[in-house]
This record gives structure tokens, sequence and C-alpha cells, in this order.
């Protein structure tokens, strides 16, 4: 029987008889691979020079074996899971069931039939004999190079120890090996397959494919989602020759490419000015950007990375580099990672059509936001299902291929990533180096682009060792990254260079240059640090003042709040912030001018306030506006929010934070105002405390900055210089909290230094666990599978896990509504995020409801995995969209300052 009966996609399930014969499929998606790669692509170049093929050869081969990815479903197992009525097919054979997958399968058969297919010329082999070493080394890279292609379901997969007769039959019809090496003969005829001998042999060339190979499975797996898309490849039930469907095939992939917006990456411009970026208008660049505009670009990868004070450009400046790289070739286009969801939406704002300068005119580069919540950002919404200047001449239901290309990317998180442009967090480019499937789209994705990382200095120990080998591999890759912070301490900037010269193939060199701020560019036989100046009007020296009792801060923030001026409290836990709030409401002669912002709101609260703190102490609001305005506030504040406040009170925090928080201290012109001054509350100084020498005064503080010692220092260094003078002593500031200072520390903070050291060894153990070994390359390895779905990996090292409850209300009618019913996205919009532990503080819901939350959730499928709350049945905790989620106080809430933005 004809190996064009198999069937290779189906719908039985919708009741129809649709089709698509498992020959033609395989060309579809063969002919998506075909056109991604064509030679002029950059990464069909960056691919050949990589692996020593001409580009045409290596197109040839890699689509080849591409057109074998679905070798699996030969199997009479996965033929007989379904069967369209109407459609002959090859008959099932009862006793093979499906019960491993056909990505598993197709490996399988090639590993039982390939020496024989080699043998009788159904891979068109080159007539050579083969020695037991050369068979042994063919055997092993023709295993490497066909593991993108089985693994195209977002995994690599094995073959382990099936047995092939488990899964393939043959009965008086048909044999279902003999109609896979069919199938393979016919297509390597057809695709003239010219097999690189010489390099299949070599085992240089096989650990070559290894670093690349995390890319070719993208490249399958991106070709295999376009190829399978039903509305580009209708199903074909009538059986051709192969020649005389590729040609098919091939338009339709061309046409899929153009609708879904890769049909050819978008043409970059030369950098020509600040200017052009903005209608022309002269612009005067920093000293940052004037060097970003200026400095050498050189081949290859290259590392840059820029530390410079608040309000120096750093944004513009990695924009004018990433322009200049791509039109140099280092890149088709770029994403923008920042620590948390509130910054990437800040970001996507920011950047508006900023990127479309980059590109042609002609060019329409797709540009999306990437993070857990974006659906939230009306921007985004708006841009993604935004009308085209073009879409006149369309039908009402037909879109532009942007159009199609943007919401086509935005439709999963897995996919956002392929955007020409993209903004979100750090964590979208993370999960590249962890196990979850599909994570080589993500690097796929990753290694077109320049990537750019902001506030590099702010990521924990777990997240710096997956960053350094984010870097590392991009560095392989051929990409090009930056990497923008205020403060950096030295020996991380060490780290960063030497993660990517590890990339580079190169060994690790010491950083010499401690001026601030600070050009640092690394590639290969390349390392400048070029100090840099500063504008007069973004140095600045804050006060400091020193507060040793709550009530001292509240004297301090009503005294700022009687001379007409706005004021803001930094608190490091939630708790302390309510606290603070309430008892400054009973004090304040207007109430309504008290704002509170932390984590613990519903997002529609959450997303109010944040709005309403942008119009009181934003960049754009008025004098009347800031008079006497007070917010209390977490460290979201710093790290989210382009606003500003005339004075300011913060808790004792890390030196870096305390740097980021007074950025937020008179951060724009505004007339004349009296010398900034950062009042910080600190416990009495002691040149010998004991280990409860923070606790007693900041309990809260303790539990969320265990190494009590890093505190002590910051209030050391402080004390010594008495002010944050930036530019001129911020390294100094930096390095003597986080330099080379552990003899500093006194006795009774030794024990919590060492055990938060210990901590610090696990996080790096953990993220050297966690992550994948991509010099390994794309295999699956028994002996060490990390790809087990069950286990619980994350971008980030926590203490506790969190979750996701939601709040919910009783109707007249005692039916369960979402808190924020009526609103888009109602769903979403009515969940906090809390630990584990104080969900747990919850009321549970009363068993009665328990079918009308199950409707809920049937109603709206983001309630899948989440906590109900129902917070008027809850006696003990309260919720309301002033003060967030309370809960009593008997209970033990330290330590949830941490924002989860």
């Amino acid at each position: 029987m004809s190996y064009y009966l198999y069937w290779g996609k189906a719908r039985p399930a919708d009741g129809g008889d649709s089709c698509h014969l498992l020959p033609y499929h395989s060309l579809d998606v063969a002919a998506v691979g075909w056109h991604l790669l064509e030679p002029q692509r950059p990464l069909a170049q960056r691919l050949a020079s990589q692996l020593g093929l001409p580009p045409d050869s290596l197109r040839q081969f890699f689509v080849f074996l591409l057109g074998l990815h679905d070798l699996g479903k030969f199997s009479r197992a996965f033929q007989g899971v379904a069967r369209p009525e109407g459609v002959e097919l090859v008959p099932p054979i009862e006793r093979l069931a499906y019960t491993t997958r056909h990505d598993r399968l197709g490996a399988l058969l090639w590993q039982s039939c390939w020496i024989e297919w080699l043998q009788d010329g159904t891979l068109r082999w080159p007539d050579r004999d083969l020695d037991r070493k050369t068979r042994r080394e063919l055997s092993e890279t023709l295993r490497v190079v066909l593991a993108p292609m089985f693994g195209h379901h977002g995994q690599p997969v094995e073959a382990g120890r099936l047995e092939p007769t488990e899964f393939f039959g043959h009965d008086d019809s048909a044999s279902d090996s003999e109609a896979a090496r069919r199938f393979v003969a016919d297509w390597a005829g057809l695709i003239e397959i010219d097999w690189p001998f010489d390099k299949l042999v070599s085992q240089g060339w096989r650990e070559a494919f290894l670093t690349v190979s995390w890319t070719v499975a993208g490249w399958a797996t991106l070709s295999d989602w376009l190829g399978s898309n039903r509305d580009h490849f209708t199903y074909c039930q009538n059986p051709m020759p192969l020649a005389d469907y590729w040609p098919i095939a091939l338009e339709r992939a061309e046409q899929a490419l153009q609708e879904s917006g890769f049909a050819q990456p978008p043409e970059p411009v030369a950098y020509t000015g600040l200017a052009s970026w903005f209608g022309g208008q002269p612009v005067t660049p920093t000293p940052l950007q004037r060097e970003a505009e200026t400095l050498p670009i050189g081949d290859g990868p290259q590392l840059f990375i820029l530390e410079d004070v608040t309000g120096a450009g750093k944004t513009e400046a990695a924009c004018i580099l990433t322009q200049r790289l791509l039109s140099a070739g280092h890149g088709e286009g770029l994403y923008f990672a920042l620590p948390t969801m509130a910054t990437s939406n800040a970001m996507y704002e920011r950047l508006g059509n900023l990127h479309q300068r980059f590109y042609a005119a002609a060019s329409r580069p797709s540009f999306v936001l990437a993070h857990g919540a974006r659906e939230l950002n009306d921007t985004f919404v708006k841009a993604v299902a935004a009308e085209q200047p073009e879409d006149r001449d369309y039908a009402a239901d037909d879109m532009t291929a942007t159009t199609r290309c943007n919401r086509w990317l935005a439709d999963s998180r897995k996919k956002s990533l392929l955007a020409d442009v993209g903004v979100g967090t750090i964590d979208q480019a993370l999960m590249g180096l962890l196990p979850f499937r599909h994570q080589s789209l993500r690097l796929y994705g990753l290694v077109r682009k320049v990537l750019i990382v902001d506030e590099v200095h702010a990521y924990d120990h777990y997240m710096q060792i997956l960053l350094n080998q984010l870097l590392a591999h991009h560095a392989r890759q051929g990409g090009s990254a930056i990497l923008l912070t205020a403060t950096l301490p030295h020996d991380m900037r060490e780290a960063l260079a030497a993660a990517w010269r590890e990339g580079l193939g190169q060994a690790p060199a010491s950083m010499q240059e401690k001026a601030f701020p600070l050009l640092t560019q690394v590639g290969h036989d390349l390392e400048r640090e070029v100090p840099l100046a500063t504008r007069p009007e973004v140095s600045r020296d804050v006060g400091i003042d020193w507060l040793t009792t709550e009530e001292q801060a509240l004297d301090t923030v009503m005294a700022a709040v009687e001379a007409g001026e706005c004021v803001a409290w930094v608190r490091n836990t939630v708790d302390d912030a309510i606290r603070a709030y309430e008892q400054l409401r009973l004090r304040h002669p207007d109430p309504g001018r008290c704002l509170l912002f932390h984590s613990r709101f519903a997002m529609t609260d959450r997303q109010r306030i944040e709005s309403d703190v942008i119009e009181r102490l934003g960049k754009s609001s008025s004098p009347d506006q800031r008079r006497g305005q007070v917010l209390i506030s977490t460290q979201v504040f710093q790290e989210s929010l382009d606003c500003d406040v005339d004075q300011m009170v913060s808790d004792l925090a890390p030196i870096d934070l305390l740097v980021q928080r007074a950025g937020r201290l008179q951060r724009h012109v505004r007339g004349s105002r009296r010398e900034p001054v950062l009042a910080v509350l600190a416990p009495e100084w002691s040149e010998s405390p004991d280990a409860q020498w923070l606790k007693r005064a900041l309990p809260g503080t303790q539990a969320v900055y265990r190494d009590t010692s890093l505190l002590w220092l910051t209030q050391r260094v402080l004390r010594e210089f008495g002010a944050i003078r930036m530019p001129d002593e911020a390294r100094l500031l930096i390095e003597g909290v986080y330099g080379r200072v552990a003899d500093l520390v006194p006795d009774g903070l030794q024990e919590a230094r060492w055990e938060q050291r210990g901590m610090q060894g696990v996080a790096v153990s953990m993220a050297n666990f966690n992550a994948l070994s991509l010099e390994q390359g794309y295999l699956r390895h028994p002996e060490a599978d990390q790809w087990q779905e069950e286990l619980e990996i994350g971008t980030r090292l926590v203490d506790e896990p969190t979750l996701n409850v939601v709040l919910l209300e009783r109707t007249v009618d005692d039916q369960l509504t979402l808190w924020a019913e009526g609103e888009r996205h109602a769903a979403m919009l009515s969940q906090v995020k809390l630990r584990q532990s104080q969900a747990e503080k919850l009321a549970g819901l009363p068993a009665d409801y328990q079918p009308r939350w199950e409707a809920l959730q049937e109603r709206y499928k983001a309630l899948r995995f989440t906590r109900p709350w129902l917070v008027e049945a809850d006696t003990d905790c309260a919720y309301d969209a002033q003060w967030g989620v309370r809960f009593s106080p008997n209970t033990d809430n330290q330590g949830d300052g941490c924002e989860s933005a």
C-alpha cells in the first residue's frame, strides 16, 4: 500500500472528515523551513559560517532532515488514533496502542532503519566504504543533527529502549517501515540531498553543531507551527507525486510567512543622529549618548555595559547602539528585558514608535510586549488589534500582514520573543535556559536580536548566574548585548564580562577602570573601558538625615506637608507601609492627599493607584496637584514609576537601593526648591552592634534584608560621606558596601553575613542545577534528565511559592461575582499575588459556594490554578480598595515587602 495513505493531520473531533495526508504535511513544514533558511538571510549566513557549509548546501541538508520530523507518524499505532470517514487510509492494527508520542517514535524508527536505508540507496548516500570507527562517528552525528527535528514539539526526545514492533506494524496491505522508507527515498530524490560526508564524520564539526543546535531546534519548531496552520495549508486528501506537491507547498509557505511577518526581516537603516528620531528637532546628546554615537563597532558579537546616573539617557544610548549594531549586520531586531512587569509596561510606553526609526519606511517591524499580565496593558492591546494605515484596502474579515503578525505573535508568550522588537521581563528571556517546553523557540528568537537588559544590578545571585549563562550562550550564537545600570559593583561587572568572553571562547580578563560613569565594551580581542563625563544638570548631591524612630519619620513627613511640599516614605514591608499610612491619615489636614501603594492590591486597584500616583507626582503634575501630597510606598515606587517628590523618607536599605530611591527625589526640574534630603530611618549607630541591632528598630526590614552587615556597611559609608554625591562618589559608595570589605564587618553581624553567603552559594548551585547545559546541545540525557514535567523550576529563587488569589463578592441573589466584575479582563484584574503562608491565613470558600466557584472557573479560564477568597465571609482578614489585603494584627507577615510587580 502507498505511503500516501498515511495521515498527518485530521479533525475528526469536529465532526468532519478533513484529513491532511502525512507526506504533504511533511512537505508543508519543510517548505516553511526552506524559506526561513534562504541563503541571503542572516540566520542562514550565520549558521553557514559557524558550520563551515555554503548557505545553499546548508539549506538543502537541513530542510531534508526537517522533512523527516514526523517520521514517527508512519507508526500504525499513531495511524489508529483517528479514522476520518470517507477517506481511504491504512487500516489500524488493534494490537498496537499509541502509548508513546510520535516525535519519540520518529527517533525510534530512524535508529532502527538508518543503516539499512544508507546501504540500500534510500538515503542517496555517496558510495563510500564505512569502517567501524567511521560508522560510529556517523551514527552519533546523525543522532545529533536529527534531534532538533524529532524534538519539534518543544523538547528533545530519545528512542531509548523502545522496540519498533510495539508501534510499527505490517499486514497484508502495508508495512509501516516500508512506507516510511519509500517516502524518505522519494523525498531525498526530490530535494537532491548532497550529504556533507566529511563534516558528518568529524567530531569537531559535531561539536560545532551542538553549539547551534538550540537555534536549529527553534527553526524546526517554528517551521512546524507555521506549516501546521490550516489557514495557509489546506488539507490534501488526493494523492499526487511529491514532485507535484512541492511547488504548491513552497507557494503556500511563502504566503504563510508573508502574512505572519516572517517573509523578510525588516531592513535596518543607518543611525543619523538623535534629531532623526524626533522629527528633525535639534537634540544635544549626553556624554554617554555621544560615546554611543562615535565608538567603533567591531566585528562579531559585542557586549556593552553602560553605567551612568539617573537622567543620563541610558535608554536612548542603548537605542543608539542598537540601531548602529542592526545597520552593521549584528542583528535583525531587539529585545528590551526589564526586571518587573511594571517596568516593562513603562518601557513599552516609552519606546512608542521609536523602534520604527531603526528600519526603512517600507519595513513594518512587529512590536510585542512580553510578560504574564500584558493583556492588561491597554497600549499593547490596542497595538495588537489596531488597524494599520493600509487596512482601508482590505475586506472587513481580512487583516494586513502587520496586524496578522502582531496577533499571531501575541497569542502566546512562547512566541512573543519572535517579534522583531520585544519589550518584557527578563524572565521571558531566562526561560530559554530552563527545561520549559518550547524554550528553544525563545532562544531562536533571541539569537536574531540585540539583547538589552535594564537595571542589571537588580537581580539576585540566582538570576545573576542565569543571566551570565544567557550572555555566554548569546555570544556563542553571534548575538550582541547591552546592559544598563546606575550602580554596579566591580565584581559583578567583571563577572558579566567574563561570561561574555567565555561565550567567545576567550579567557576572562580583569576590569581595571574604577571611574564612574563608565562604558565597557567587550568583543573578540576587544576590551575598552571608557570613563564618561556627566551633564551638570544630572550631577546632584542628596543630603542624608538620620532618623531613629517612626515618630521622627512621621514628624519629618508632616513638616514637608506643612511646607507645601510633596513627600514619599519608602518602606521595606507592606505591613510597615500600611501602619505608616494609617497614622499619617490621622495627622494630615487633607487625608485625601495621602496615597498608599504596595503589592497587596488586586490588579484593578493597583492599576488605579498607579495612575493616580503618576497624575499627582509624575513629570506633568502641576504645583497644585503636588502640594501636600504624601505617598507611602514599598519599593515599587523606585522601580517603575517616572515620578519625583520634593522630599523623601526611606527605611534603611542596601546602598544601591537608597541610591535608586534618591533618584526619585527632585528628579525633574521644577523651579526653586530647597536642597534635596533623604531622611533615613535606621537604628542608632553602633560601631559594635549585636545580632539584634537591626531587628530591635526595624524588625520587618531584617526579615527582608537578612544580611544585616549590608545595612550596617550602608549606614557606615553614608555616615562617612554625609551625602549621596552622583556621580563623583558613586563607585566609592557601592564598593564601600559590596567591595572587599569583609574585615570591616563587626563580630556581632558575622553570623548573619556568613549565613547569607551560604544562601547565595545555594542560589548559585540551584541556578547551575536548573539551567540546561546549552553547550551540550539539544539532546536528551537519560542519566540526567532535566525535562521532567513535574519539576517546579523558575527564573527566580523565592523563599516560598506565591499564589494568585481571586477576590470574590456575593451578588444580591447570593451568587459569586468577581471583584472587578464588568471590567475588561475582570478575572485577571480581580487577582492579587500573595505568599503561600499569607494565602493560607485567608478564610476558605464556604462549602456551599463551591459549585458556584466551579461555574465561575468555567466562565473565566484565567481562574484556573487560582485560590478563591470570598472577602466578606472572612472574619480575620480584610480587603478594600484603599488599604489592600490586611491580615489580623496577631498574624506574622514580616518580610513581605519584596514586590512581585
